[in-house]
């Protein structure tokens, strides 16, 4: 019957109902399986089937000897995928009942809902202006905490600067959209570490069950692997962690020098020490003279 299909006598639509019927049995016959491991075995097989008739080659035994050979080696495969699937949900419930998801973060896809359509700033944004250095100092530190720009801080900035509220509106949501791609990359370095530790917690219980000295060697050096990459990843997302706008950030928006965002804000920042410093100063000093 195979042997016609192959000449092309008949199609295979007119043996696969003998062949899934052959293979639907199987497991029954061989391993005494329920109806309902039968069905799971025959959806596991059954897009492999039109390949097993279509490499059958007669060399004296029929082909049900050939299709009994194949059947073993692919319960073989069905029974590995399934004790790894049993497997992975043990050690996902133990993790779920230690509350190590919380720890090592999800395990879940957790995709942003938000669509941020900002695009980078043009031309217009690098344009240099006849401002005051002051001013322009005042611009930068403004956008270093772009998430506390409200509408009416922005307005305020506008006119004590002299910057448009539409290109500080533009700076801004610039600024932030590279903060969200440091969110979003910080977010799949921890997906990739929980993946990885997830593997680690499943390579560890299979070593406890592995009786082979020689794969489990093997497994171990396997789990050793997937500790130096978790300790890799582990200092990379302790180096993202915090997620804030940076002199980079600020520089590659306004189309300046990094230099010259580090030393306005430098500029500002000292400005400020020194104007508390005095002010202290005069306290005490009019603190002395009512002692007085």
């Amino acid at each position: 019957m195979v042997i016609s299909y192959q000449q092309g006598i008949v199609s295979y639509e007119s043996i696969s109902g003998y062949i899934s019927l052959y293979v639907y049995d199987y497991p029954r016959r061989t391993k005494h399986w329920d109806q309902d491991r039968c069905s799971d075995f025959f959806v596991f097989v059954h897009h492999r089937l039109k390949k097993m008739a279509d490499s059958f080659v007669f060399s004296g035994l029929p082909f049900e000897a050939y299709l009994n050979v194949s059947l073993k080696h692919q319960m073989n495969s069905f029974l590995k995928k399934r004790r790894e699937k049993e497997l992975k949900e043990e050690v996902f419930c133990r993790m779920c009942a230690a509350g190590s998801l919380e720890d090592e973060s999800s395990l879940y896809k957790i995709r942003d809902d938000f669509n941020y359509e900002i695009k980078e700033p043009v031309a217009v944004y690098k344009r240099k202006t006849g401002l005051g250095r002051t001013k322009q100092r005042l611009f930068f530190l403004a956008l270093s905490d772009p998430d506390r720009l409200d509408d009416d801080s922005i307005a305020q900035i506008s006119a004590s600067t002299g910057y448009s509220i539409d290109y500080i509106n533009r700076c801004c949501m610039a600024v932030k959209e590279k903060v969200l791609q440091k969110r979003e990359e910080l977010r799949r370095l921890r997906e990739k570490k929980s993946g990885w530790f997830f593997q680690l917690l499943v390579i560890q219980d299979k070593i406890m069950n592995e009786p082979d000295p020689d794969k489990r060697l093997w497994l171990e050096e396997r789990m050793q692997r997937l500790r130096d990459r978790i300790e890799r990843i582990s200092k990379k997302i302790a180096a993202k962690a915090s997620c804030l706008v940076t002199h980079q950030d600020l520089a590659q928006v306004l189309g300046v020098s990094k230099g010259t965002v580090d030393s306005s804000i430098f500029y500002l920042k000292r400005k400020r020490k020194t104007h508390q410093v005095s002010s202290s100063s005069e306290d005490i000093q009019s603190l002395h003279s009512l002692q007085r």
